[in-house]
């Protein structure tokens, strides 16, 4: 991989290789990548590599070559700071859920890094729910520390986006008002397969479909556009009164479809395949088994 197609065609995915996981270089469906390096060194999460970077994909070089399965591919991001998830962001999942109008303010939710897993990864359904849903979602990557970010300057703190299932177990979801028992799930939020860099996908306003397919049906489809608070909207509100880190996550919400208010409901099975897509990022595709009880 040279340079030249890195800027171009490349993302940054994160790998299990012989001696530990890797940040790599490569495009989703080839069978060889190479280690993603800043100043000639490597690393084993892109949080570091985004701070060592500055958030600027072009300090980011193609190193030694490598072999890659794609079952080996894990989180892009392992351990993120922070995982800010926005409901009730798509109009016509408001409208699906109930809501007369959008929220007056981002809709807002934590996850944790336990919850996160890869973009190939089979998934376990907990034995303590039958309630199961997906969310498809365009995530925001953060490439530099920033507080206070005025709307002419997100593009300086965005490195890029990825795609997420934000993994929700309904009835969970509902023993509070926060949502955060249904949301934080041990492994159920996949990510990946790659983070592409934002200028390559129209920056800090992107206009990108996203599709989610139940074993082959497409049940979700919209478009980033769509969204009541977009990725400047987002980032303007949220460092008001937090500080945003390299490698934080934001999951900017779901299209309408959710499996808990179609009628019946749809939850996920032991057998299911979802998939989400996004347009010039790629695809997850995660299978789903009984977890058996210990």
């Amino acid at each position: 991989m040279t340079e030249q197609s890195w800027a171009a065609e490349a993302g940054l995915g994160r790998a299990e290789l012989a001696d530990g996981p890797a940040v790599v270089l490569f495009r989703p469906g080839a069978t060889a990548a190479h280690i993603a390096t800043v100043d000639g060194l490597a690393f084993t999460d892109l949080p570091a590599l985004l701070e060592a970077a500055e958030g600027q994909s072009g300090r980011i070089q193609p190193g030694k070559p490598v072999a890659l399965n794609e079952d080996a591919l894990l989180s892009p991001v392992g351990r993120p700071r922070k995982i800010i998830c926005v409901g009730q962001n798509y109009p016509a999942h408001s409208r699906e859920t109930g809501r007369a109008s959008a929220p007056s303010y981002p809709d807002l939710f934590p996850k944790w890094d336990n919850a996160l897993a890869g973009p190939y990864a089979d998934l376990a359904l907990p034995p303590e729910s039958d309630k199961v849903d997906y969310e498809s979602e365009l995530a925001v990557v953060i490439g530099r520390r920033c507080r206070r970010v005025a709307a002419e300057d997100v593009a300086d703190v965005v490195f890029g986006y990825t795609i997420a299932n934000d993994g929700s177990v309904r009835d969970y979801q509902l023993h509070t008002p926060g949502r955060t028992a249904g949301k934080a799930w041990d492994g159920l939020t996949p990510l990946g397969p790659v983070v592409v860099p934002a200028e390559r996908l129209g920056g800090v306003h992107p206009d990108l479909r996203v599709t989610g397919l139940l074993n082959g049906e497409t049940v979700q489809d919209d478009r980033t556009s769509s969204m009541v608070y977009g990725v400047t909207e987002l980032i303007t509100y949220l460092t008001t009164f937090l500080t945003l880190e390299p490698g934080d996550l934001i999951l900017t919400g779901t299209p309408a479809g959710v499996g808990a208010v179609r009628q019946p409901p749809r939850y996920l099975t032991d057998g299911d395949e979802f998939q989400v897509h996004v347009e010039g990022i790629g695809a997850l595709c995660n299978r789903y088994h009984a977890e058996k009880r210990p």
